[in-house]
């Protein structure tokens, strides 16, 4: 995850620039400073991606300064790596029980940052993904769920029971290629695409307790098995 965001808060000058450098070698962004408090007003401001802290600050120390950050709506996703001096290493594992994502001892190689930093990125790459599928598949549901046919409100609601194509056929008297007619035909009203896409919608839909009517029961256990 090139050109993503990272604010380095440090201190000592010369480290300061060092983890700037290194950071901007490997193609990401990076805003620095020295102490806490500039640190939480750069972080409102630009949101960062990732805030790499040292613990040990002149006013603000970074645990009181992680808690505040961590208070803003705007930043409770930004992932946060402790910079600590062997000396207070147990201060970073105090770091980690607050909810930080990693800690470095210094003194630390490059790769040992640049491997904490990619590792982050990927994680909030993860989240953004399924972010990304939650907001797809719910999208579809208010235009696009007066679309089914009221046998098709049935399968759909037996899919978010849990149940396999077997199973709804015998429940609904048909034929197990009906069902999987059905499974298909709902798929393709509701824009849904990949072999779980159907299950993961049913789910989505049940969570956010849409597709009811007047004719059709309510999606409502929470238990969804694969086809």
């Amino acid at each position: 995850m090139s050109n993503g965001l990272i604010l380095v808060i440090e201190d000592e000058a010369a480290l300061r620039k060092n983890i700037a450098e290194i950071i901007e070698h490997y193609g990401f962004r990076v805003m620095s400073t020295s102490t806490g408090e500039e640190g939480i007003k750069l972080a409102e401001e630009l949101i960062p991606d990732i805030i790499i802290s040292d613990i040990v600050l002149p006013g603000i120390d970074g645990f009181e300064m992680f808690g505040r950050v961590k208070q803003l709506p705007q930043l409770k996703r930004t992932a946060f790596i402790f910079l600590t001096a062997k000396s207070t290493r147990s201060d970073a594992r105090a770091g980690m029980n607050m909810g930080a994502d990693d800690y470095l001892t210094k003194p630390f190689t490059k790769e040992e940052l640049i491997n904490s930093v990619r590792t982050r990125f990927e994680k909030l790459s993860k989240l953004n993904e399924r972010q990304l599928d939650h907001n797809e598949l719910t999208d579809a549901a208010p235009n696009n769920l007066s679309s089914l046919t009221k046998t098709e409100h049935k399968v759909l609601n037996e899919i978010s029971e849990g149940r396999t194509t077997p199973q709804i056929a015998q429940k609904l008297f048909v034929s197990k290629k009906t069902i999987e007619n059905h499974r298909v035909n709902i798929s393709r009203k509701l824009d849904l695409s990949g072999p779980n896409s159907l299950i993961k919608f049913a789910l989505q839909l049940k969570t956010q307790k849409l597709g009811k009517s007047p004719s059709d029961d309510t999606i409502s256990s929470s238990s969804i098995q694969k086809k």
